[in-house]
């Protein structure tokens, strides 16, 4: 039968054209001398009471309209149908409608108290059935009569019989029948398939759910167009196209914005209209998802395979169930969200035991339980754990710990009941380390005090990064220990992430521990290796007693444990120690591209914990990259993933990039702000706190508090040498002292300070030996000064840190303009302005007292003729690329062939670079160089 889309008919219909044409069709070729016989089919929910009533009300003005709705808790009441139709017939003659009426008393009375069929019922040719006929005939000879039955298919049988009767009694008279039915329907009796068939003047007409464009129409009716179209594919997959549930969607949408309580409504009648069992099959496909196999539904409800299938078939052909899914998410919730709270949670409390005993995943079943919220069984609690590690397998770290908590609160037993709770700590780090605090004891045991059956092996790390170090020091004390009786044997490897954690955050307590004996009989020596941890007694090694291991293994020990395993719970720890290693061995581009893969390893591994640590780390790399524009963004970042509870004793890392890139890049109120947050006393014993200490006397240096900065800066000495952890490229103290006395006029100190630096061993190419020739430039005479300072802006070029190679740059100006070379210092003051660009600073400013202020020595050169940089002197990328072939010698047709452009578009560029720069040609090579 062809559809129609479109708007609303004039009935508030839709793709019904097509049905209403073929009722009038019917209606009209019976014309007046006989009557018609309709049945309009359909699954339950595609229209057909709408359709019925729409048809009544066009020809109740030429016709007597008679009504009846059967519904399935009247089946068994004997003419209930046929009651209905009497009471809403006012023309017929008194008498004929009592008689009726009584007769309708009498069977039910008859049905009440007899188990078999009752007398009045075994004969259809009574006095009162044919009295009925009769009138019928009487109205039929005045006007067209239409008895309409809506849900005939749970019309009770003796009503059935007597309107088949009238059919037959009355064919040649005007007298049209008009049925809804569920085709899918295994009716009560037999009439309506077998008998009503069997008359010639039988039609049936099928309704199909609507289509796209008829929910696009339905919705268009009660939404703008435009969030009509959006939402017809969303309200088509919801609704599988029953009218019943797309004006239940457009309703909610209209008034709530989204599926709400209407749908929730439509869809329990919907399925409520089926017959039984589908209402709890559907529930059960609802509960049991992906598992919803027939047979394990008809185990579930207890439900002999035969009804399964028919309700599986039901739901099938009604388009709301697909190979075994429902058709929509939000079906299924609606289904299930309207149960009863206490069958919900039953039902899924006997879902769990089934999939349980049919062995099928550990995380199908907790999902179950956790749902029932209330099973105590012995098999949970193992259950849960199983299926947390499969969540941390699929990186869903939120429903692990919903699952171990669930654990939690169906424990037995204290050794039970720990390690569920040192499971449910180690993930919870994960989210966020200040959920751990709960789980951390409230004070250190006593010495005498027993030990619990189980310690859990992160309770060390926690403890660390709390700021607990001698407590987290005895807990690896425990754990390397005798075992309480009873609990499993410790592996000795597992103790190598503790190990790590502590020699990266506190060195000097770890060496002190080791040192004393008391730790020296479980580890005198590195960790021992495991196949997640290989290198990691490398690594520590150089963590403890980075003065005095080889350089290069440790840095080759560190790339291959960067590049052997993905992140993880087991490698987080020799991660963080290979980055350090990289970067405290003057490897920042090194670090900066493996550090860059473990901060998207952690967002795809959902860890803002291991995100945040590892963000604050490349702020710290960005920093010995010559970026503190980068590294000011990126601390910021992970300032704000933490909360000061979260980073513990690491806070130390991410505020000292924050302050020391505000401070790079002239914000000292920023700076400032940052230095009065709170920090735990625990960060000045942690190797955070040397960088959180030399950071607070860089903007010492900055805000001229020269003092205050040589405090810090001897306070960071002081910790760096007392733990023997003394690297120039951990941090260069040294450095910062002597920029701290040059500024007050100290230069033998300063001096002493630097050649100290330059004793230490270091990378000749690495920034630190570049920022140690700046230092021992500035006090040395001007002839070396030059010389040195040429050395130092070569090193630092190499090793791309354009902050201090700006630094070094502007000194150089300032030393060949002291040697009377005006025309240089002014190419290389303007140098200096361009690298400083790059992070949207100007010029750091030279070491040294402040000069006096007066007029320039003759002869010296202003960098720039207004004493400011233009705004547009930062060069596009074209207008570099030609810069730097016309310095390299290139004449403006060779550059034109290199680049592909024409002669004139070089001159352009030209033109626009010598005004950026205010330099000519030959000057090019010298200002990019």
């Amino acid at each position: 039968m062809t559809r129609t889309a479109g708007r609303h008919g004039a009935d508030g219909l839709v793709e019904r054209d097509a049905e209403l044409a073929a009722l009038r069709s019917a209606y009209e070729e019976a014309a007046d001398t006989r009557g018609s016989l309709v049945v309009l089919g359909g699954a339950v929910g595609t229209g057909k009471t709408a359709l019925l009533r729409a048809w009544t009300e066009r020809v109740a003005p030429d016709a007597l309209v008679l009504t009846a709705t059967a519904c399935r808790a009247e089946r068994e009441l004997p003419l209930g149908v046929l009651e209905q139709l009497v009471r809403g017939c006012p023309e017929l003659p008194t008498a004929t409608a009592e008689r009726t009426l009584a007769w309708c008393d009498e069977a039910a009375c008859a049905t009440a108290t007899a188990p078999t069929v009752p007398a009045p019922l075994r004969r259809t040719n009574t006095p009162a059935l044919r009295g009925l006929c009769e009138a019928l005939r009487a109205l039929v000879a005045e006007r067209p009569v239409l008895i309409a039955v809506d849900d005939a298919h749970h019309a009770d049988a003796a009503s059935l019989q007597c309107l088949l009767y009238m059919v037959r009694r009355l064919r040649p008279a005007r007298l049209h029948m008009l049925f809804t039915e569920y085709v899918h329907q295994t009716a009560g009796n037999a009439l309506l398939g077998s008998e009503f068939p069997h008359e010639p003047a039988l039609r049936r007409i099928r309704l199909e759910p609507l289509s796209k464009a008829g929910v696009e129409a339905v919705l268009a009716g009660r939404l703008d167009e435009e969030t009509a179209r959006n939402l017809t594919p969303l309200v088509h997959g919801m609704s599988a196209g029953h009218p019943l549930l797309v004006h239940a969607l457009a309703e909610d949408h209209r008034s709530a914005g989204r599926a709400g309580e209407a749908y929730g409504r439509a869809v329990l009648g919907f399925l409520q209209r089926h017959e039984t069992p589908a209402t709890e099959v559907a529930r059960a496909v609802a509960v049991l998802g992906a598992q919803a196999a027939p047979a394990l539904v008809g185990r579930l409800l207890d439900v002999d395979a035969a009804s399964v299938a028919r309700a599986v078939h039901q739901l099938t052909v009604a388009d709301v169930l697909h190979e075994g899914r429902l058709c929509h998410p939000a079906f299924g919730a609606a289904i299930l969200d309207g149960m009863p709270t206490e069958e919900r949670r039953t039902l899924h409390e006997r879902v769990a035991a089934l999939l349980h005993e049919e062995g099928a995943p550990a995380d199908d079943v907790a999902a179950h339980l956790v749902a029932a919220d209330r099973t105590d069984t012995p098999w949970a609690v193992p259950v849960f754990e199983e299926a947390a590690q499969l969540a941390l397998d699929d990186d869903r770290v939120e429903t692990a710990v919903d699952y171990l908590r669930a654990a939690t609160r169906r424990c037995r037993g204290v050794a039970q009941r720990a390690a569920v709770m040192g499971a449910l700590a180690d993930v919870e780090w994960r989210l966020d380390p200040a959920k751990v605090l709960h789980h951390l004891p409230d004070r250190p045991p006593a010495p005498d005090a027993p030990l619990p059956p189980r310690i859990p092996v992160t309770l060390p790390t926690h403890l660390f990064w709390h700021g607990r170090v001698d407590e987290g020091l005895d807990a690896i004390c425990a754990l390397a220990g005798p075992n309480p009786a009873g609990a499993p044997p410790m592996n000795a490897a597992d103790l190598d992430t503790p190990w790590l954690w502590g020699a990266y955050l506190y060195p000097g307590h770890v060496k002190d521990r080791l040192g004393s004996g008391v730790l020296a009989a479980q580890r005198s020596a590195p960790p021992a290796a495991t196949p997640e941890l290989q290198g990691a007694g490398t690594l520590m090694q150089d963590l403890l007693h980075g003065g005095e291991s080889d350089p290069v293994d440790a840095v080759d020990a560190a790339e291959r444990a960067l590049d052997r395993y993905r992140l993880g719970p087991r490698t987080v720890a020799a991660q963080t120690a290979a980055l350090a290693t990289l970067t405290y061995r003057d490897r920042p581009h090194r670090a900066a591209a493996w550090c860059d893969g473990l901060i998207a390893q952690a967002g795809e591994r959902n860890s803002p914990a291991w995100q945040a640590w590892f963000t604050a780390w490349r702020a710290l790399i960005h920093l010995r990259q010559g970026d503190p524009a980068a590294a000011r963004q990126r601390a910021a970042t992970a300032l704000d993933m933490l909360g000061p509870k979260g980073w513990g004793a690491a806070i130390g890392l991410p505020l000292a990039a924050a302050v020391q890139a505000h401070a790079a890049t002239g914000d000292v109120d920023g700076a400032a702000a940052l230095l009065e947050r709170p920090v735990p006393q625990a960060v000045f014993q942690s190797r955070t706190g040397l960088h959180y200490l030399a950071a607070r006397g860089r903007y010492h240096l900055a805000t001229r508090c020269h003092y205050a900065a040589l405090c810090d800066f001897y306070a960071c000495g002081t910790r760096m040498s007392g733990w023997g952890v003394d690297l120039p490229a951990l941090e260069s103290w040294r450095l910062g002292a002597a920029e701290a006395y040059l500024a007050l006029g100290e230069t033998l100190l300063a001096r002493r300070l630097v050649d100290d630096q330059m004793t230490l061993p270091a990378p000749a190419d690495g920034r630190t030996w570049g920022m140690t020739l700046r230092l021992r430039a500035a006090t040395s005479p001007v002839p070396d000064r030059i010389e040195l300072l040429d050395e130092a802006a070569a090193v630092l070029r190499s090793a791309g840190d354009v902050f201090e190679l700006a630094r070094a740059v502007g000194e150089q100006s300032e030393a060949v303009r002291e040697a009377g070379e005006a025309e240089r210092a002014r190419l290389l003051a303007r140098k200096a302005e361009l690298l400083a660009r790059r992070w949207g600073s100007t010029p750091p400013p030279a070491v040294g007292p402040s000069p006096p202020a007066g007029p320039p020595p003759a002869g010296s050169a202003s960098p720039h003729p207004t004493g400011h940089p233009e705004p547009d002197a930062e060069l596009t990328e074209a207008e570099r690329r030609v810069a730097e072939l016309a310095a390299d010698g290139f004449t403006n047709r060779e550059i034109s062939r290199k680049l592909y452009v024409t002669v004139s578009t070089v001159e352009q560029h030209l033109t626009r670079i010598y005004r950026k720069l205010d330099v000519k040609r030959l000057d090019l090579q010298a200002v990019l160089r």
